[in-house]
């Protein structure tokens, strides 16, 4: 199998504990700066912290390096984190005294669910906070404030819209350098950076935020993907299937989605006095092929498959280009099986999953096994059902040797899941496929298949998609690939530029042929000197230009640039044509 880490380390108590000590350190300065500021909160996250504030006036770019200056004055003090708990009454009361009114209502809430109500003393800063600090603010390592952004009170956009300030913090200054390099790469390489500049994608506020358009460039992509994947189901066993946008409430009523999911689907529209749902999910849309007609036991594995469009709601200041949007279209399949074929078809997912990923060349992964939590009640299903198929993915884990680590409360609501964790060129972690093994849906649609016995038995779902979604997984190929992509999934392959303008002709022909071949191709045939046209051929990361003169137009030749390796001299036309054309079809990877 390919390369698989155990598991996501998390970052050692003491490093959370110096980031949680910044923001209260972040939060003095704001008030040595703001004294009427009114606080958030302000937690320790991946790779640093950040704190909310209602301020009197919108922060610019430049307070930062002011108030990282008044932070750094703080921490050499060697100030102390000194803890006090005060009667619940006592601790709103001085709250409200201090004019703190989110302070206030986060106080209520600890003290309605019989939280002790905790204070932290640093010099003359008091905070209301759970805990977890470093003993002295001499203890606190690098650190440096990034950015600002918005961020609704508690996450709804029915609250007033504070001001959050972010910051990242490492034990050393190597570290901190090495995670700003990185951060300065990966906004180069930023999706909505290069979607923008090489052509990809639009959006457009006439459509509505979070529903991206892909331009022909774009389509090229997400069309290359999809061929990809359905010559790998096809071979697999799987069968196309095609379902409807809307379908009625009662259908997600009873598949359990909207009492789950009700918060992330719109709302119903009236049809003929009945109310309809847009499809946040296609699986009880595949249920009903099922249930169409009887079957036998001899009939199982059924594999149906589906690129199929959903629209879920994700907030305003969530949504941000491919990767996070309401509109998508997942690659997703749902396999109908016997309990005795669960694991050889859990098996087959996983081979499936890890082709997938080694075509694209992301072979750098984690396995998250999302088991149920005991203590949680958004489950359905009996527990004998669950404790099986969870014991069917551990099996079939086990016989794949494949190393993982468990997520306890990470399931679906309806089955225990696996989620494929990638790591890119620069490191991050992106959760990409998943495969979720179900017995909750076909018993609350009465699923069944006839026996050998000739009595009726319930079958099995697995719910699987290894890219996800097709947005998303574009958006993160962009930044992996930094734009240049392979040649198969490029979207223009190959651009040829005639010298001059008697040399068109020839070069629209050389286009042809690429064409016929089944080769992206387009002609620079613009008045510009052929050094522009490599420039721009380069800048756009088109993968091959093919340069046309007088002695190519003679021997039927073209003269080849790689975008890897540059000038590799003329070639017969005829002779590239072959090479491109294989490389193309066996998805080779780019050569550095």
């Amino acid at each position: 199998m390919a390369k698989t880490k155990a598991s996501g380390q998390r970052k050692p108590e003491r490093l959370d504990a110096m980031r949680h000590s910044l923001a209260h350190v972040l939060a003095m300065a704001v008030l040595d700066m703001f004294p009427e500021a009114k606080l958030g909160i302000g937690p320790a996250i991946e790779d640093g912290f950040y704190y909310d504030f209602e301020l009197p006036r919108t922060l610019i770019p430049e307070d930062l390096p002011l108030l990282e200056k008044k932070m750094k004055h703080i921490v050499k003090q060697g100030l102390g984190f000194k803890r006090e708990e005060l009667k619940p009454k006592q601790a709103i009361d001085a709250l409200k005294e201090a004019d703190q009114p989110y302070k206030v209502e986060l106080a209520e809430e600890f003290a309605r669910g019989k939280e002790p109500v905790t204070f932290y003393k640093t010099g003359d800063f008091t905070d209301l906070c759970r805990g977890g600090h470093v003993k002295s603010t001499k203890e606190i390592g690098p650190f440096k404030l990034t950015r600002i952004a918005g961020a609704y009170w508690k996450g709804d956009e029915q609250n007033p819209q504070l001001q959050r300030i972010y910051g990242v913090a490492f034990e050393t200054q190597e570290e901190l350098d090495d995670y700003l390099a990185r951060q300065k790469v990966a906004a180069e390489r930023d999706h909505r950076k290069l979607g923008k500049e090489l052509g990809l994608f639009v959006t457009s506020p006439d459509v509505g935020a979070g529903l991206p358009i892909f331009t022909p460039k774009g389509a090229a992509i997400y069309r290359a993907l999809v061929n990809f994947l359905d010559e790998q189901q096809d071979r697999a066993g799987y069968q196309p299937v095609i379902s409807p946008h809307i379908a009625r409430k009662k259908l997600f009523e009873i598949s359990g989605h909207w009492d789950n999911y009700r918060d992330t689907m719109y709302s119903p529209i009236d049809v003929d006095g009945e109310e309809f749902l847009l499809k946040a999910m296609n699986c009880p849309m595949h249920i009903q092929v099922y249930a169409a007609e009887t079957r036998s036991y001899r009939d199982l594995p059924i594999r149906l498959a589906e690129f199929g469009t959903v629209y879920r709601y994700e907030k305003s200041g969530e949504i941000g280009g491919l990767t996070r949007v309401r509109g998508f279209t997942q690659d997703d399949a749902h396999i109908f099986c016997r309990p005795d074929q669960v694991q050889d078809e859990f098996l087959s997912v996983l081979k499936l999953t890890e082709r997938v990923l080694e075509t694209i060349g992301l072979t750098d992964y984690q396995i998250r096994f999302g088991t149920r939590d005991p203590k949680g009640d958004k489950y359905v299903g009996s527990a004998t059902a669950w404790k099986q198929a969870e014991a069917d993915i551990e099996a079939a884990l086990k016989k794949a040797k494949l190393k993982y680590f468990k997520g306890p409360g990470d399931a679906a609501f309806y089955g225990p899941k696996l989620d494929i964790i990638v790591h890119d060129v620069l490191g991050r972690e992106w959760q990409l496929g998943t495969i979720q093994v179900d017995y909750a849906l076909p018993e609350r649609f009465k699923l069944a298949y006839v026996g050998e016995d000739g009595q009726e038995h319930r079958p099995v779902m697995i719910h699987r998609a290894p890219f996800g979604s097709l947005e998303r997984f574009i958006g993160i190929l962009i930044e992996h690939f930094g734009g240049a992509f392979p040649l198969w999934l490029a979207p223009e392959q190959v651009r040829v530029l005639p010298i001059a303008d008697r040399h068109n002709d020839y070069a629209a022909k050389v286009v042809a042929q690429l064409r016929e071949a089944g080769l992206r191709a387009a002609v620079d045939d613009r008045s510009e000197s052929v050094g522009k046209k490599i420039r721009a051929a380069e800048i756009e990361k088109v993968p091959y230009a093919f340069i046309v003169g007088d002695k190519e137009s003679k021997a039927k030749s073209v003269s080849v640039r790689s975008r890897e390796q540059g000038d590799r001299g003329a070639k017969k036309l005829a002779t590239v044509l072959k090479d491109l054309t294989a490389e193309s079809e066996s998805r080779a990877l780019p050569t550095p």
